[in-house]
């Protein structure tokens, strides 16, 4: 059987584009790409699918041009509509693949293409799983790449990976270029390849077989794993209650498959280790844990929310018009101050004076409210936004000469 005839067979007997009229193929005109493409080309009447090509310039070499000028001639004499984009800015292995996945979804969606199909093949899942070891990946990101999986913002859109059970030296395509930066160790991908793998074959010529099965028994384990916690996954908010009732075992993958719904927040196994800690452990807690990112726990749950989330209000003298509100007891004279807190700020709250602080604490006020406004009079205050109203609002709530402040959330 001739590898193209292994290729077909795969993606008939697996089904791969049963469900999909139209294929973009991820092209960068290397042999694995191009053995891609052409094997596709070949097989797409038998598959009943229409092609087309997505290519990214990353501008790195002076061949970069010409191979994207080449890329677009071929494509235009096969009648292949053919994309393209270039990569600007600083490189790094990690913001190219961005751009490339980004650029990808884009052509998909204006498009109206449903899958996504690149060009990863054995070898691939090899260097990953050792360039994640070396990066200190956690277990979860070390089962290797699926086959098929969903991509992009709709329903029914896929990435697919055909050539995963295919070896690098089955490739046949004979029109290729060669990218001559791949024999230079600069990245970290190109050391594994050309530098360590080799190395440890020479120690076991077994070494990338070994990793490859690895792998496969840690999918295995991870899949019942996520069987454990289907409650928990792609759960907004995480529960305390049910979270404290599984076992520190499964708790420590619960919370590793939450932070998986934030893919640009980085968290480092301390900070991992720290907030595993601070959920076990009672009280409440908020910490910022990036630019962008809270993470939040009160007394009845966890989550992590964006930093621009906070609890907003407008306020007034007169009733609102429309929508619910809330209101505050002030004295009829006297200058209105709505202000942060500040350190010392003292309430006096069923006759006993405490520091705000306190108050907080001992009430067990959520720690999102904690930063509320306060409403002054004269330098006294009179209550907490959405939280409470002073002895001295209370006095004034029949009274006769009195102001009335209204409040409610911006929405």
């Amino acid at each position: 059987m001739t590898p193209y005839d292994k290729f077909l067979k795969t993606v008939v007997d697996v089904h791969y584009f049963d469900q999909h009229a139209s294929v973009l193929v991820a092209l960068s005109g290397g042999v694995d790409s191009m053995t891609l493409f052409e094997w596709l080309y070949q097989a797409k009447d038998r598959l009943n699918v229409t092609l087309s090509v997505a290519h990214i310039n990353h501008k790195q070499r002076v061949a970069s041009d010409m191979e994207e000028n080449l890329l677009s001639k071929k494509m235009a004499e096969l009648g292949v509509p053919f994309y393209t984009a270039h990569y600007e800015g600083t490189f790094s292995e990690e913001k190219a693949r961005n751009f490339r996945y980004a650029f990808f979804e884009e052509v998909m969606t204006t498009q109206h293409i449903s899958a996504l199909v690149t060009a990863h093949h054995s070898n691939d899942l090899i260097e990953n799983f050792l360039i994640r070891q070396i990066r200190g990946s956690r277990l979860r990101f070390l089962t290797g790449m699926k086959p098929v999986q969903g991509f992009g913002p709709d329903e029914g859109m896929e990435l697919i990976r055909p050539l995963l059970s295919f070896e690098k030296s089955e490739l046949t395509a004979t029109t290729y270029f060669e990218d001559a930066s791949n024999s230079e160790n600069e990245y970290l991908r190109n050391r594994v390849r050309n530098t360590y793998l080799p190395a440890f074959s020479k120690e076991n010529p077994r070494f990338s077989e070994n990793l490859a099965s690895l792998s496969e028994e840690i999918g295995l384990a991870m899949t019942i794993v996520s069987d454990s916690m289907t409650d928990f996954s792609g759960a907004k908010i995480i529960e305390l209650i049910a979270f404290n009732q599984e076992t520190e075992a499964l708790q420590y993958f619960i919370l590793q498959d939450y932070l998986t719904q934030f893919p640009t927040l980085e968290v480092a196994k301390r900070q991992f280790d720290q907030l595993l800690h601070i959920i076990r452990r009672q009280g409440q807690y908020l910490h910022a844990m990036s630019a962008e990112y809270n993470f939040v726990k009160d007394q009845y749950c966890f989550y992590i929310e964006k930093r621009t989330n906070k609890i907003e209000f407008e306020t007034s003298l007169t009733p609102f018009v429309l929508g619910e509100f809330s209101q505050i007891a002030i004295p009829d004279t006297g200058e209105i101050i709505i202000r942060k807190r500040l350190a010392g700020d003292r309430v006096v709250i069923n006759g006993m004076h405490k520091k705000l602080r306190r108050f907080f604490i001992d009430n067990k006020i959520a720690l999102k409210k904690r930063d509320n406004p306060l409403v002054t009079v004269d330098n006294q205050i009179y209550g907490v936004l959405d939280v409470v109203s002073t002895d001295l609002s209370k006095s004034l709530k029949h009274a006769k000469i009195k102001r009335t402040l209204y409040y409610r959330e911006k929405r």
